[in-house]
Order: structure tokens, then sequence, then C-alpha cells
């Protein structure tokens, strides 16, 4: 059975093999090229012009036109609502939350003081409305489907 310094040993020698003739394959490849190139009479700006030299991908500096893609809100179309106040990330309310207030048992405490005052007068109205329909439904006689069909049909 081997001992593993002389396998350690093997798989440097191994290692230096496959560097090799890596090295060797490398080298016949660039000689094909240069020969080929020569034989049509090809330059690199020729490759350039062929788009042969072009990176895959968006070019660098075009901005991202799509929302799905987009993980910070600076691209969002919508205002944040909430903001992280140790990394100041911040998350518009809309889609899945991020990390940092997935768990949080109460949310309001990460919101943004422009989105506090929305939320305490959505909830006034909403409790106002609630308020005004209970009033106008007491003592009001309740009609029943049938008895509205009945009069239409008359």
């Amino acid at each position: 059975m081997a001992t593993l310094s002389q396998l350690e040993n093997q798989i440097q020698k191994l290692q230096r093999r496959a560097d090799a003739l890596r090295e060797r394959k490398s080298t016949e490849a660039i000689a094909n090229i240069r020969a080929l190139m020569a034989e049509y009479g090809l330059t690199t700006a020729d490759l350039a012009k062929a788009g042969l030299g072009k990176k895959r991908g968006r070019p660098a500096g075009s901005k991202n036109t799509s929302v799905s893609g987009s993980k910070t809100a600076a691209k969002s179309k919508l205002p944040p609502k909430y903001r992280d106040p140790e990394s100041g990330a911040t998350w518009s309310g809309h889609a899945r939350p991020p990390a940092w207030i997935k768990d949080a048992p109460d949310r309001s405490i990460f919101l943004i003081d422009g989105a506090k005052e929305k939320v305490a007068r959505g909830r006034a109205a909403s409790a106002s409305r609630a308020a005004g329909a209970k009033r106008a439904t007491r003592g009001a006689p309740r009609k029943t489907a049938r008895k509205s069909a009945q009069r239409a049909a008359a």
C-alpha cells in the first residue's frame, strides 16, 4: 500500500505532465491559427470586425430596462416604503421581501417617514369608512335576492 507522501509525489508528477501537455497543445493551436491567418491574409483587426473579439453579454455601461431582473430598490418603479437601518437597503413592500425584513414580526419599525404617514392616514380612512358603513346599515330593511328579482320582473 502506498503512503501519503508517495501519492502526493505521484500527483505532482502527473500535474507537471498535464501542464506540459496543455502547453504543447496550446502552442500547436496558436501555430495553426497563425498559419490560417497568413494563408487568408487576415489580421487581428479583421477578427475584431467579424465580431470574434466581442465579449458576451450586455455592453459595459448599458442599463437594465427590465424590472424583474433588478435586485435593488434603485431600479424599481415603486418608491421605497421600508429601509434597513443597518445597511440602508430599501424595499417597496411589493414582491418577495428581502432577508433583512423577511422574519420581522412587526415591519412598521422599518417604515420610512413618508410611508408611516401614509399608513396612518390609510388606517384612519378605512376605520371611518367602516364606521360609516355600520351606521348606514343600522335599522335599514334587508332585501333578499329573491325580492329584488321579483321587483325587477314586475
